[in-house]
C-alpha cells in the first residue's frame, strides 16, 4: 500500500508544480496610461457630501408611482429576464471551466463475465463463470501548461457578461424613468394645452363681440379663431403622445398598455436631486461598461497567453489504480492490485508558422482591447463631467424659464384686461398670448430635461451597481 501512496504522492507533486508553471505563463493585464484617470472632477456642486447613486436610485425623484412603476418593469420586462437566464447559464459555464482545470477523475467497476447458450440436440452450454471482477481508479491531466490561462480567460468572458447584463438593466430601468417623465411633461402640456385653448377661446369671444359692436375689424376675429384652431389641433396631438408614452412603459413593464393605470399628471412636485460623485478612479468599478470593457482585455491578454503556450510541450499525466478479484467479495476483502502511471510529452518541431500567426493575431486583438478600454474610460470620464456642469446649467435655466413664465402670465392678464376695455389693441394681445404658450412649454421642457440629466448621471455614474457584485460559481 505504501507504493500505491507514493506512486499518487509523486504524481500529485507533478501536477502542483506543473500547475505552477502554468500560472507562470500567465501575463499581466496592461494598465492605463496615467493621464487617462483624472485626479478629481472639475465641476463640482455647491455641496461636499460625496452622494454616488444607490442601486435604487430612482427613490431619490420622490416619486412612489416611479418606485412602483421600476417595480413592475423589474418584475415584468422581458428582455431582463432573458438576460438573467443567460447570466445563469454563463455561471454555469463558468463553473464547467473551472472544473476543467482540475485533473479529471474517474471511478469504473465491471467483469469480464459473460454468458452464452446455444442448443445442440437440446443440450445448453455456458461458459467462464470465474470471469475476473474489475475496479479502476483513474485520474488524468491534459494540457497542464494552457489549463490556467484557459481558465482565466473564461473568468474574463464570464465577468463582460455579468458588466453587460448590469448595463443593458440600468439602461432600461433609465429608459423607464425617462418615459416615465415623458409622460408627465406630456400630461403637464395637456394641462397648460387646456388653459391655451381657454385662453384663445376668451380672447375669440371678445373679438366676435368687438366686431359686431363695430370697434374691431373682422380680421381679428378671424385671426384669433386660426389660433384657437391651432391650440386645439396641439390638444389633439398631445393626447396622441399620451397614449405613446403609456403604451411604451406598458411595454417595459411586460404587459398590455390596457393594463397599465399611471394616475401622475403633472412633474411640478418632482425635485431634481443633487449628486456629487467621489474620486473618479472609483468610476472604474461603478460603471458596467467601464467593468466589461476591463474583462475584455484581460481575456484578450489569457488568449495572447493561450496562443503562447503553443510553443511549449503539450504534457499529459495519466494514473490508474486496478483492482480485480473473481468475486465481488474477495474484490473488496483481498483484491489483486494493478499500479499504472504514464506521462506524455509532445513538441511541434515544424508548422509552417501558423503559431506565429496566432500570437501575432492574439497581441493585436489585445491592443485593440486595450485601445477600446481606454476610450471607454475617457468617454466615461468625459461624460461625467458634461453632465455634472450642465446639472449646473439647467438648474439655472428652470429658474429663469419658471420667472418667465410668471411675467407671461402677468402680462397677458393686462393685456387681456386693457384689450377688453378697448384701451389695447389686439396685435398687443396676441403677442402676449404667444409669449404665454411659448413661455409655459419652455419651463416644462427645462424641467423636464433637468430630470432626464439626473438620470443621464444616475447612469453614467454606474447606478449604484459595483464590480463586486458579479456573483461567480467556484467548482
Amino acid at each position: 500500500m505504501s507504493s500505491i501512496n507514493q506512486t499518487f504522492s509523486a504524481v500529485a507533486v507533478a501536477l502542483l508544480l506543473l500547475a505552477m508553471t502554468g500560472c507562470a505563463l500567465q501575463s499581466p493585464v496592461p494598465a492605463l496610461e496615467a493621464d487617462d484617470l483624472p485626479a478629481t472632477f472639475t465641476t463640482r456642486s455647491d455641496t461636499n457630501d460625496i452622494t454616488w447613486p444607490e442601486s435604487d436610485w430612482w427613490q431619490n425623484f420622490g416619486d412612489a408611482e416611479l418606485t412602483s412603476l421600476v417595480e413592475q418593469v423589474q418584475a415584468g420586462n422581458l428582455d431582463l429576464a432573458n438576460n438573467q437566464r443567460n447570466l445563469l447559464a454563463a455561471q454555469i459555464a463558468l463553473r464547467e471551466a473551472g472544473f476543467n482545470l482540475l485533473p479529471r477523475a474517474s471511478l469504473t467497476v465491471g467483469t469480464d463475465a459473460t454468458y452464452r447458450q446455444s442448443r445442440i440436440d437440446g443440450v445448453r452450454e455456458s461458459n467462464n463463470a470465474d470471469s475476473p471482477f474489475a475496479l479502476t481508479a483513474a485520474i488524468s491531466y491534459t494540457d497542464i501548461l494552457s489549463k490556467p490561462a484557459i481558465y482565466t480567460q473564461a473568468l474574463a468572458d464570464y465577468d463582460s457578461r455579468a458588466a453587460q447584463t448590469a448595463d443593458v438593466t440600468l439602461t432600461t430601468l433609465g429608459t423607464s424613468a425617462s418615459t416615465y417623465f415623458q409622460l408627465l411633461l406630456t400630461r403637464d402640456k395637456l394641462t397648460a394645452a387646456a388653459q391655451n385653448v381657454s385662453n384663445a377661446q376668451a380672447i375669440s369671444e371678445i373679438a366676435d363681440a368687438r366686431v359686431e359692436a363695430g370697434v374691431a375689424v373682422p380680421i381679428e376675429a378671424l385671426q384669433q379663431r386660426i389660433a384657437l384652431q391651432r391650440e386645439l389641433a396641439n390638444q389633439r396631438a398631445l393626447q396622441q403622445s399620451d397614449l405613446a408614452a403609456r403604451a411604451s412603459l406598458a411595454l417595459l413593464t411586460g404587459q398590455n398598455v390596457q393594463g397599465l393605470n399611471l394616475s401622475g399628471q403633472t412633474l411640478q412636485p418632482i425635485e431634481a436631486p443633487q449628486v456629487q460623485p467621489g474620486l473618479p478612479s472609483e468610476l472604474l468599478l461603478r460603471r458596467p461598461d467601464l467593468v466589461q470593457a476591463e474583462a475584455q482585455l484581460r481575456s484578450a491578454v489569457a488568449g495572447v497567453d493561450i496562443a503562447r503556450s503553443d510553443y511549449f510541450p503539450s504534457i499529459s499525466l495519466t494514473g490508474s489504480l486496478n483492482a480485480s478479484s473473481t468475486s465481488l467479495s474477495e474484490l473488496v476483502a483481498a483484491p489483486d492490485l494493478f499500479i499504472n502511471s504514464a506521462a506524455t510529452i509532445v513538441q511541434t518541431l515544424l508548422d509552417t508558422g501558423q503559431r506565429s500567426r496566432t500570437l501575432e493575431r492574439s497581441r493585436l486583438t489585445m491592443e485593440n482591447s486595450l485601445a477600446t478600454y481606454r476610450r471607454t474610460v475617457l468617454a466615461a470620464f468625459n461624460e461625467v463631467e458634461v453632465l455634472l456642469s450642465a446639472m449646473q446649467l439647467q438648474q439655472e435655466q428652470v429658474d429663469v424659464a419658471l420667472q418667465n413664465l410668471g411675467a407671461a402670465e402677468e402680462s397677458f392678464r393686462i393685456a387681456q384686461v386693457r384689450y377688453e376695455e378697448g384701451v389695447s389693441d389686439f396685435l398687443t394681445v396676441l403677442t402676449t398670448q404667444n409669449t404665454l404658450f411659448s413661455s409655459r412649454n419652455a419651463y416644462l421642457d427645462a424641467k423636464l430635461q433637468q430630470l432626464n440629466t439626473v438620470i443621464s448621471l444616475y447612469q453614467a455614474l454606474g447606478g449604484g451597481w459595483q464590480a463586486s457584485d458579479i456573483e461567480r460559481l467556484n467548482p
